[in-house]
């Protein structure tokens, strides 16, 4: 018969931790000069690649500017009466809530700031409205006032109801372009669609080992999604270069245009509106605050005789 051995000892006190033994900052990554040197070229070739892209394609948007300022023209309409919009403004702002020096010194979705390289590209202003608090309040925020978990909404945005002041506003614009409706962007596209890659540009991509496929927006939905991407100011934050909508804002400036309606990429069901008022000199276009006003405030309308902006 085979002899069973005895079971282990468990000692009655587990040893102590040795120091070599005790856990510590554990180390998720581990990078090389050589490794950090790589990603700063990878940088520099993916700053070369986008602002040689940019600036090929802007030369082919010169040589058709009059075709792409037509094709908004012609598909641009009145406006109705809209009342009951709203504004969401820093408190510190709230003598001029009206005013467009924020635009200016930080771009939005269809206007170019100073954050931008001004010697290249010329600011211009835009005010933004939205058709409703709840839309308002997301456009500002990044999301709902409703609290996510135990947290509002307020207090992850590091704000408190106190920082920031919401206007009313009534209104209405002679010349406003639709974004929503495919139609108004089929002619636009149209002229999109005949541009080209430079062959230098691909060749570009190819020396420095570009991986990223270069495109060209070829139809309406993909000016669609341009315009509305969630993610815009990716270009303007890495490459120091407008983003595909406020492009498309500086033709629609330029092309003489009240504002640009778009649904809002925050609020599913809500509409917003980016203003030109600089466009509105001699028009009946006019937007205002609904109620009364701090008798020290100002830029609480604007209309075709506003002289100043700001």
């Amino acid at each position: 018969m085979k002899r069973r051995r005895p079971p282990p000892r468990i000692p009655n006190r587990i040893p102590p931790v040795l120091e070599s033994e005790a856990p510590g900052l554990l180390e998720l990554e581990r990078f090389s000069q050589a490794s950090l040197g790589q990603w700063s070229a990878a940088q520099r070739n993916l700053r070369e690649l986008h602002q040689a892209f940019f600036f090929a394609l802007e030369q082919q948007r010169q040589a058709h500017s009059a075709e792409l300022i037509e094709a908004l023209r012609a598909h641009a309409s009145a406006g109705e009466l809209f009342t009951q919009w709203s504004r969401i403004i820093d408190y510190r702002y709230s003598e001029a809530p009206l005013s467009v020096a924020g635009s200016l010194r930080r771009g939005g979705r269809f206007n170019i700031g100073a954050d931008i390289d001004a010697a290249t590209f010329t600011p211009f202003p835009a005010l933004y409205i939205a058709e409703d608090y709840p839309t308002a309040f997301r456009e500002r925020f990044g999301a709902d006032e409703a609290a996510t978990g135990r947290l509002s909404t307020q207090e992850l945005a590091l704000r408190t109801p106190a920082s920031f002041t919401h206007v009313a506003l009534r209104g209405q614009l002679e010349l406003v372009i639709d974004v929503g409706a495919s139609h108004t962007l089929a002619a636009f596209a149209r002229v999109l669609s005949r541009f080209v890659i430079p062959s230098t540009v691909r060749a570009l991509a190819r020396r420095l080992a570009i991986q990223r496929p270069l495109q060209l927006v070829r139809s309406v939905s993909g000016l669609y999604r341009q315009l509305l991407h969630p993610h815009w100011r990716a270009e303007p934050t890495q490459f120091d270069l407008p983003a595909n909508s406020q492009v498309f804002g500086r033709i629609a400036a330029s092309a003489g245009l009240h504002g640009i309606l778009y649904p809002s990429a925050r609020h599913a069901s809500g509409r917003c509106l980016a203003l030109f008022p600089q466009n509105w000199k001699g028009s009946t276009s006019f937007i205002e605050i609904l109620g009364g006003a701090p008798s020290q405030a100002r830029l609480i309308r604007i209309d075709g005789t506003t002289a100043e902006l700001e």
